[in-house]
């Protein structure tokens, strides 16, 4: 197994001293870890329960570890993909606790971040995570509202973890909204991806692909494991970067007409 700075608050360095204490030994050719001797094996011949069943807390830690590391490298991509600037305002939806909205306002020096979160608990986390910087605080505007029943502001680039349940109303809301945006990050199912990125003639190709390609340039970003999420979906994800063509000379609503 690896431990990895995932999270950068310290527990990199908690879970590399548990693992030393319980038997393990670092294996300097790959930087991995490893239990010499199947060591809960040998635990529960010998009959001690209380170092094993410490050994299998820290498997499962570990195992969640691992999930906030691949969603770190999400995140990450995330955030080079929109490549906002300093005094960019970025609509975040569905806002987390995870490092991508912290990274956000930490690159928006001179704009904010603007997060809309329904979640009471994610809301709270989020800002305990701003708290003790008043300086990261001073230019994060957090919502607390339902994204589809809220009015969105002006925006200059756009990142959304999206619910499936509600891909295609926020999807829309997002695109027809009046701000010129320069740039949005989506992160979908993966059929709903596929379907969106379609070209004419695929067989996945169909009235969602021309809605939302009428509206914006829509390309594959990067696939998101289901394991990736705790607990793991029955479905993949897929992040997408959608990008505003150029100003068209008909108008929408005629054309919708």
């Amino acid at each position: 197994f690896r431990i990895c700075d995932a999270t950068r608050d310290g527990t990199c360095a908690r879970l590399e001293a548990e693992a030393v204490k319980l038997g393990a030994t670092r294996l300097p050719a790959t930087n991995a870890w490893t239990f010499a001797g199947e060591a809960r094996r040998e635990l529960r011949a010998q009959g001690d329960k209380t170092r094993d069943g410490a050994l299998r807390d820290f498997l499962v830690r570990g195992d969640r570890f691992r999930c906030l590391r691949r969603q770190e490298e999400v995140s990450m991509a995330s955030v080079e993909a929109l490549a906002p600037r300093p005094n960019d305002i970025v609509l975040d939806c569905c806002a987390a606790p995870g490092s991508k909205t912290t990274q956000l306002v930490e690159r928006c020096e001179g704009g904010c971040v603007v997060a809309v979160e329904y979640d009471p608990r994610m809301v709270r986390e989020l800002t305990k995570r701003v708290e003790q910087a008043p300086d990261l605080k001073r230019r994060l505007e957090l919502i607390h509202a339902n994204v589809l029943k809220t009015a969105l502001p002006y925006f200059d680039v756009c990142v959304a973890n999206i619910p499936y349940q509600i891909s295609s109303p926020l999807v829309f809301k997002l695109l027809s909204h009046q701000s010129k945006f320069r740039c949005a990050v989506l992160m979908v199912q993966r059929e709903f991806a596929q379907r969106l990125c379609a070209k004419p003639g695929d067989e996945l190709y169909c009235r969602l692909s021309v809605n939302a390609q009428l509206l914006a340039k829509v390309d594959h970003l990067m696939k998101v494991s289901k394991n990736s999420f705790r607990p793991p979906p029955k479905v993949c994800s897929r992040a997408l970067v959608a990008t505003r063509p150029p100003a068209r000379r008909f108008s929408n609503d005629n054309f919708a007409r």
